[in-house]
C-alpha cells in the first residue's frame, strides 16, 4: 500500500510560482503536479522530496498551513526589451536565497542584539533635470561615503602575495568589502545568465541587497556594483544591463564611471615618469596606455576611454570605434574561456572558494561569528553557507 502525505496543495502551488516554473518546465518525476495542487491526488514522502529537490524547499513545507509572509518589491526594468520577460527559474532562485540570506542576518542580528544600520539616511533625491553637476556631486557623495581615498584604490593592484593583479580581482574584494560596511548585503549569482542580467539591487531601508552576475567578470562586476549602489542611494529596487540607453540607466553609468575614475583625478593621472593624461597629444591612445590607466584605477579601457571622452582628451569617433573594438574583442576571450572550459578536465571550484565568491567575504565572516557565538548551531551554519562546520579552518582562510 501507498502511503499518502496530507500535504497542503496551496503549499505546493506557492513553492512552484516562486520558483518561478510553470508545469510545462517540470521534469517527468513531477507529472502528477498539477493534481497535487488542485488537491485531486495526495503526494507521497518521495514526491515531496522530489519536489524538495526542484523547487528547494525542504519536504516539511508542504505540510504547512500556509505560505511564508514574503514582503514583495517593486523591480523597476532597466534592461533591453529582448530580455524583459518573467525572470527565469535560476534568477527567481537567487532572489530568493539572496532574501533568505536577507532574513538570517536580521534574525541573528537581533539574537544578538546588534543594532542594524538605517541605509535610509543615505538616500539622494535626483530630479529629472539633472546635469553634469549632478553626476559630479552623487559621485563625490558615493567617494566620501565609502571613504576611499584614490591613493587606497591604486594600490589594490596588488594582491595579497605582493604581486600584480592585472585581472582586478582584488579591486572587486576591496569594493565589496567598503560598500558592505553601508549595511548592504553583496552576493553573486551562480547560475544566472550573462544575457539576463548584469546586476540587480533590492532596496530596504535595513539590509539592502545587491546581486551580481557572477558570470561577469572582475571589471564588469565592480562597475555594476557601484551602478547598482547608485540605485539603492535613489531609494529603488531594479534589474539592470548597465549598458542601455535609458535616461536613469545613462545618469547612474555616469555616476558610477566617475565615481571609479574621477575626471578631476584622472586629467592629473601620470602615466609614466614624464607623461600624463593632461599633456597626452591627440585623440588616439594606444592599448598599452588605456591599459595602464585601467590599472592605476581597477576598471576596464572601456571606462577609461569613456572618462578620457569627457575630458575632451579623444574624439567621439576614436571613442565609439575602441569600444566597439573592447567589445568584440571581449567576445572572442568569453568564446575561447566556452571552449576551454568544455575541454578542460580540472574539476569544479572548492566549495570554501564557492562560499568566497557567491556569499561574500563579509556575510560569511558574520556566519562563522554567529556560530563561534554559539548563536548558530553546525546545522545552521551547514544551511546558512552549504559548508560542514568542519570546514570553518579552511573557511578562515578566505575569508579573513
Amino acid at each position: 500500500m501507498v502511503y499518502r502525505v496530507n500535504a497542503n496543495p496551496d503549499m505546493i502551488k506557492w513553492a512552484r510560482k516562486n520558483a518561478g516554473f510553470k508545469f510545462e518546465d517540470l521534469p517527468n518525476y513531477l507529472n502528477n503536479a498539477p493534481l497535487w495542487e488542485n488537491g485531486d491526488l495526495k503526494p507521497t514522502w518521495n514526491d515531496l522530496r522530489n519536489l524538495a529537490k526542484k523547487y528547494k524547499r525542504p519536504p516539511v513545507f508542504y505540510l504547512r498551513s500556509e505560505p511564508p509572509k514574503i514582503e514583495e518589491i517593486d523591480i523597476i526594468e532597466f534592461r533591453c526589451d529582448d530580455k524583459i520577460t518573467d525572470f527565469s527559474t535560476d534568477l527567481n532562485l537567487e532572489i530568493n536565497k539572496a532574501k533568505f540570506r536577507r532574513t538570517v542576518y536580521m534574525n541573528i542580528h537581533a539574537e544578538m542584539n546588534i543594532k542594524i544600520k538605517d541605509f535610509s539616511k543615505n538616500v539622494i533625491t535626483i530630479e529629472d533635470n539633472y546635469n553634469k553637476n549632478t553626476v559630479k556631486h552623487f559621485a563625490k557623495a558615493i567617494r566620501n561615503l565609502l571613504g576611499v581615498s584614490l591613493e587606497k584604490q591604486s594600490e589594490w593592484i596588488e594582491n595579497d602575495s605582493g604581486k600584480k593583479d592585472y585581472t582586478h580581482s582584488k579591486f572587486l574584494y576591496e569594493w565589496k568589502e567598503v560598500v558592505s560596511e553601508l549595511g548592504i548585503l553583496i552576493f553573486e549569482t551562480e547560475d544566472v545568465s550573462e544575457d539576463e542580467m548584469s546586476g540587480l539591487s533590492l532596496y530596504y531601508d535595513k539590509c539592502p541587497i545587491i546581486l551580481l552576475n557572477g558570470k561577469n567578470n572582475p571589471n564588469r562586476r565592480i562597475f555594476t556594483l557601484i551602478h547598482e549602489l547608485t540605485h539603492l542611494m535613489m531609494g529603488v529596487s531594479t534589474i539592470c544591463d548597465v549598458d542601455i540607453d535609458n535616461k536613469k540607466e545613462f545618469l547612474c553609468n555616469q555616476i558610477a564611471s566617475e565615481v571609479l575614475i574621477p575626471l578631476v583625478s584622472l586629467k592629473n593621472t601620470k602615466m609614466s615618469k614624464d607623461k600624463s593624461v593632461k599633456n597626452h597629444e591627440g585623440e588616439e591612445w594606444t592599448s598599452r596606455q588605456l591599459g595602464t590607466l585601467s590599472h592605476i584605477y581597477g576598471v576596464s579601457k572601456q571606462t577609461v576611454i569613456i572618462q578620457l571622452y569627457k575630458l575632451g582628451k579623444t574624439s567621439k569617433t576614436f571613442k565609439d570605434s575602441t569600444i566597439t573594438s573592447l567589445k568584440e574583442h571581449t567576445v572572442m576571450l568569453k568564446d575561447k574561456e566556452k571552449e576551454r572550459r568544455k575541454n578542460s578536465k580540472g574539476g569544479a571550484m572548492a566549495p570554501v572558494q564557492k562560499v568566497k565568491k557567491y556569499e561574500g567575504k563579509p556575510f560569511s565572516r558574520f556566519i562563522v561569528s554567529a556560530y563561534e557565538n554559539e548563536i548558530i548551531g553546525p546545522t545552521e551554519f551547514k544551511r546558512y553557507l552549504n559548508l560542514p562546520s568542519d570546514s570553518i579552518d579552511s573557511l578562515y582562510d578566505e575569508i579573513f
